[in-house]
């Protein structure tokens, strides 16, 4: 499919454990920091939304409702941003492999995006304790979440292979990304309820992959409903859309990658 075999596959999985180790490389706990970094930032939020602001979403009788559904969206969007960032360096990070072996090298930023879905178990692991701690277990609309967890990280690697294309000839692009990401951070409504936003924001909020994303993990784990079909069937054809054309261009161009890199 796209001109990927089963070798390939298997190449990118390798890849994606190469990354996980050379990133926490030289430290004493090694990929023990994968999973205690997102562990401890998601419970800093927790800790600061729940017991220090007293934030509480409409209705709710306990502060803990909030910091639960700021989790839902925050966690798949911490995944998000950490594929993104590895996603777009992955073919820079790796000049030394292009050059020396043949390969498809549009492997990397695929297999660059995977490294986020450690940060999204953790996320989702943390997400169950806090609910069970609630007494709001998760019911059996929980088996929408591998669907929800294959569209996110489609998205995220129809984006990567556009975004890792232009890193290597515009190398700023790395470093202005995360200031980017935080805009759209406080764009989405993660932080706060889309009903709090005026109707048409909101109606362009639902333009928001992003949003939908969170959304749709939020309907399955807090509301025990079915995400959104609209929006699952949205970002899939936008996903399609943008790997498509984004795996066309990152081919026509990685011709030109001995030169820049």
């Amino acid at each position: 499919m796209f001109g990927f075999n089963k070798q390939d596959i298997r190449l990118a999985f390798n890849l994606f454990k190469m990354n996980v180790r050379d990133k926490y490389l030289g430290s004493s706990l090694g990929s023990f920091w994968a999973f205690a970094n997102p562990l401890f930032m998601l419970a800093l939020y927790t800790f600061v939304f729940g017991y220090v602001f007293k934030v509480r979403l409409p209705g709710a009788e306990t502060t803990l409702s909030y910091a639960i559904w700021l989790i839902c969206g925050l966690g798949p969007w911490l995944a998000m941003v950490e594929a993104i960032m590895a996603s777009t360096n992955s073919v820079v990070g790796a000049s030394g492999i292009i050059k020396n072996l043949a390969f498809k090298t549009e492997i990397l930023p695929i297999s660059a995006a995977l490294t986020g879905i450690i940060t999204l178990v953790v996320s989702l692991c943390f997400l169950f304790i806090l609910l069970t701690i609630e007494g709001n277990t998760p019911d059996s609309s929980i088996v929408w979440i591998p669907l929800i967890v294959v569209l996110q990280f489609f998205f995220i690697v129809s984006l990567g292979l556009w975004l890792s294309a232009i890193n290597v000839f515009m190398r700023d692009l790395s470093i202005v990304l995360p200031n980017m990401l935080t805009i759209v951070m406080f764009l989405t409504p993660i932080f706060y309820p889309i009903a709090s936003l005026p109707s048409l924001v909101q109606k362009l909020s639902f333009a928001n992959p992003f949003y939908q994303i969170a959304d749709a993990y939020q309907s399955v784990l807090l509301y025990h409903k079915t995400p959104s079909a609209t929006g699952m069937i949205y970002v899939f054809l936008l996903s399609m859309t943008i790997f498509y054309f984004g795996l066309a261009a990152f081919r026509r161009a990685k011709g030109h990658f001995d030169s820049a890199l």
